[in-house]
């Protein structure tokens, strides 16, 4: 028997946790994410839920985890754990000032795109937790 992978959160887990997010958003956040939502139309929470890893570069592959050392118990200490603010914690913290600014709308959508993606991303468990752990991805993925 040979192993299989396991996609256990993926595409499925954005999907999800986007859609039940978009459920539970309150009339003022429903009425701006639905007017960011229309630069894009159909588009739902749930479908841009995996724009963060379909555009992925090296350039922003750190924002998708952190990692804490295995002595630390998951301890989160920023200037230990996401130097620079390069790490889904940091990620998250910008790309929700983005939101908040007076930044053009197609900024704001890409700052959409993001956040829902990260929230999911720091919810998965190999991708808060340690570094030899790859954040749960396959050996020689990112």
């Amino acid at each position: 028997m040979a192993p299989s992978l396991a996609f256990a959160w993926g595409a499925d887990g954005h999907w999800l946790i986007a859609a039940e997010a978009q459920q539970l958003l309150t009339p003022a956040a429903r009425a701006e994410v639905d007017r960011l939502l229309a630069l894009e139309p159909g588009a739902t929470l749930a479908s841009i839920s995996t724009w963060a890893d379909e555009t992925r570069s090296p350039g922003t592959a750190s924002w998708h985890y952190v990692n804490f050392p295995r002595d630390a118990g998951c301890a989160y200490e920023a200037p230990r754990d996401c130097p620079g603010d390069a790490c889904v914690v940091g990620a998250i913290a910008r790309q929700e000032a983005v939101l908040t600014s007076t930044a053009a709308d197609a900024e704001k959508l890409v700052a959409l795109k993001y956040l829902v993606h990260f929230v999911g991303d720091v919810h998965q468990p190999l991708h808060a937790g340690y570094a030899d752990d790859k954040g749960g991805n396959v050996p020689g993925e990112v």
